[in-house]
């Protein structure tokens, strides 16, 4: 689906044939989370967020060499390079089949969207994966029951949280259906609406 993203707009996702708009994901988990990074230094959230965005593509570009798609990405120098070296490991253990990538989309009647990093076979498995850099935290989980429910992602049987170390190494962490996390997704999305409409 070809959406425009805007981070920071009010809502961060616009579908330019309907010229609807709709808040991100992220936007919704920032209401479950609102403290995710209070007390770190801008400088180093900054940086950070630079990381996460340079092995997001990074990543894509690795699963489209994989599937004959694209060259295989040079390998990263600097702090970059360790983490790089846990998705070489991921892909060469785990040998993800990409179905889609960075492939964004809408869930039109609760007026959210997102862009999931990957929708792939794992053996005989329709999953989603979404990579990460830093520690667990609960919103994963919510985060990837979201995306599993936007238009394109039904077929979506297992999610993953790929989180890779500096040292090269992963952890592949499976969310299972949770009634739990999706009710968080609900009521934070409908605090995000009613604070648009009300605030």
């Amino acid at each position: 689906m070809d959406l425009i993203c805007t981070r920071g707009a009010k809502e961060e996702y616009r579908d330019p044939a309907t010229k609807k708009d709709f808040v991100s994901v992220s936007q919704v988990l920032s209401v479950l989370d609102p403290d995710a990074f209070a007390g770190v230094d801008p400088f180093v959230l900054a940086s950070a967020q630079q990381r996460g965005t340079d092995l997001h593509v990074l990543f894509a570009l690795t699963l489209f060499a994989e599937a004959g798609l694209a060259d295989r990405p040079a390998r990263p120098t600097g702090i970059i390079r360790g983490y790089y070296a846990g998705i070489e490991a991921f892909i060469r253990e785990r040998s993800p089949r990409p179905i889609r990538v960075e492939e964004s989309s809408i869930h039109d009647k609760m007026g959210y969207a997102g862009t999931p990093d990957t929708e792939c076979w794992l053996g005989e498995t329709d999953a989603l994966i979404d990579l990460k850099t830093g520690p667990p935290r609960p919103v994963h989980a919510v985060q990837l029951h979201a995306y599993k429910r936007l238009k394109g992602y039904e077929n979506v049987r297992r999610l993953y949280s790929l989180y890779i170390k500096k040292d090269g190494t992963y952890k592949l962490i499976e969310h299972t259906h949770d009634h739990i996390d999706w009710a968080g997704f609900l009521a934070a999305i409908t605090v995000l609406h009613w604070r648009r409409q009300r605030g």
